[in-house]
């Protein structure tokens, strides 16, 4: 761990001097057997084992110690209160592992083989914490006393982290669109600065302003909704992951894409219990159980050196797996293959973008056109005396209306004729169509009498093709 400038290193060098380790301790306020170690010790501590009804679980009143440097005792050294709840410290005991929590107006800090430290501090925000202290004493000896005194904020971020946006707009949390459109409208007109001047007012309309602001926008939505305010500041970032996008197919009919169809298609997906992690005994909550491990990055000591690596750590967040129903809109002139999305419906995972599912279209086969292009193809018989004479059909179209296909000319085997819109239609253009082809196959008839092959001869006497 890195030491805070020259003071600490000079007690670094002390620990190494007859009687240092008591000059250390009464330095650093001791009063008991505390020995702090500054630098070159490997051994992890223990897990911190909080005072029943304690947890790592840092109340949301006392989140504002998030972010914070304090000095200790006398200012000899300066610990960091990071905003998952480790603790930074320039001592060995620190290195790995040195962690805090805040609840019901106490602060705590699990300083290593030191052991714990209670502390008394505001349970709600002070209106300055500059000049304030903090007194405690340590759990395993009360006359190891501790004072710490406020230095700066480092991580003002983490100061928003733990923001409700959904409280501070009075909705609930699984409020829709319009209702968190309506709710914003009518209490930014309350508190507009034109209307209300004070500060408070001012505070209070910007405060709605930025909730809206996030709640309004589909992706911060769902960051929010799934990972808190973290997510929120790391997207802003571009540090933000994406879950897996899923792949899918949904069979449907050659009708369905040249009318326009509604359709509705079922998935199932893993998805992030919102608001069961600080109130697990909502109905909404019933299911639920601990999401899948979350990767972070962690310091690990590598002999003496402190080094960054990326490890599995147990979600605080509740999942389950719940059935959503997807609203297909297949548009007219859609062809097989062509994909529909469905942005942020891939599973959810705490503090990561869902993917997006993809529903690949699968047009059936028909039973009398096939489909190239925009144009429909079919097949037509006639007989040898309709291909000489001329010949009218009606055939039905994919939506039931009739359309005439006739020849008043000779048809020769295997002719193409082209009706002109009467394909399908142009997804572009739905307005527009392509054409109907139909191919011509003349039949023949297997043999002839003598009458008719007498007649053939009469009406076309003579007649030869060339070679």
């Amino acid at each position: 761990m890195r030491l805070n400038g020259a003071r600490a290193g000079r007690l670094c060098a002390l620990a190494w001097l007859p009687g240092a380790g008591a000059f250390i301790e009464e330095l650093f306020g001791g009063g008991g057997n505390i020995q702090f170690q500054m630098g070159g010790g490997h051994r992890p501590p223990p897990p911190p084992q909080w005072p029943a009804g304690v947890t790592e679980e840092i109340s949301k009143s006392m989140s504002y110690l998030k972010g914070t440097e304090w000095e200790w005792n006398n200012g000899d050294f300066n610990i960091k209160l990071e905003r998952e709840g480790d603790m930074e410290a320039p001592i060995t005991q620190c290195q790995r592992g040195c962690k805090w929590t805040a609840v019901n107006g106490k602060l705590y800090l699990a300083v290593g083989d030191a052991g714990i430290f209670q502390l008394d501090a505001p349970d709600q925000k002070p209106a300055s914490l500059n000049g304030h202290r903090l007194q405690g004493f340590s759990l395993r000896n009360r006359r190891e006393r501790l004072s710490l005194r406020f230095s700066k904020i480092f991580d003002h971020e983490a100061q928003d982290l733990d923001k409700d946006l959904y409280e501070m707009l009075g909705i609930p949390e699984d409020a829709d669109d319009a209702t968190i459109k309506k709710v914003y409208r009518k209490l930014s007109i309350k508190y507009h600065p034109d209307k209300n001047p004070d500060e408070e007012s001012k505070a209070k309309f910007a405060e709605i302003r930025d909730a809206y602001e996030i709640l309004n926008n589909p992706d911060k939505k769902i960051l929010y909704d799934t990972g808190g305010m973290a997510a929120v500041k790391d997207s802003e970032k571009g540090k933000i992951e994406t879950t897996p996008d899923i792949n899918s197919e949904i069979g449907i009919n050659l009708e369905d894409v040249y009318l326009g169809k509604q359709l509705k298609a079922t998935a199932q997906r893993g998805v992030v219990c919102r608001g069961c992690r600080k109130n697990p005994s909502s109905p909404n909550c019933a299911g639920c159980r601990r999401c899948k491990n979350q990767v972070k990055t962690v310091q690990v000591q590598m002999g003496p050196f402190l080094t960054q690596q990326q490890q599995e750590v147990p979600s605080k967040e509740k999942c389950k797996t719940e059935d959503i129903t997807l609203d297909v809109g297949i548009e007219k002139g859609m062809a097989d293959g062509d994909v529909i999305d469905f942005p942020r419906m891939a599973e959810e995972r705490p503090g990561m973008m869902p993917g997006a599912i993809h529903l690949r279209l699968k047009v059936n086969k028909h039973n009398r056109f096939v489909r190239k292009g925009n144009d429909l193809h079919m097949g037509m018989k006639i007989s040898l005396r309709e291909s000489l004479l001329g010949w009218t059909r009606s055939v039905e179209h994919l939506d039931g209306h009739l359309v005439e296909v006739k020849m008043a000319d000779v048809t020769k085997h295997l002719q193409v004729v082209k009706v002109k819109a009467q394909g399908m239609p142009l997804r572009d253009d739905p307005a527009s169509f392509g054409n109907l082809l139909v191919k011509v196959e003349v039949e023949f008839p297997k043999k002839l009498t003598d009458e008719q092959r007498a007649a053939v001869e009469q009406l076309f006497p003579g007649e030869r093709s060339e070679l």
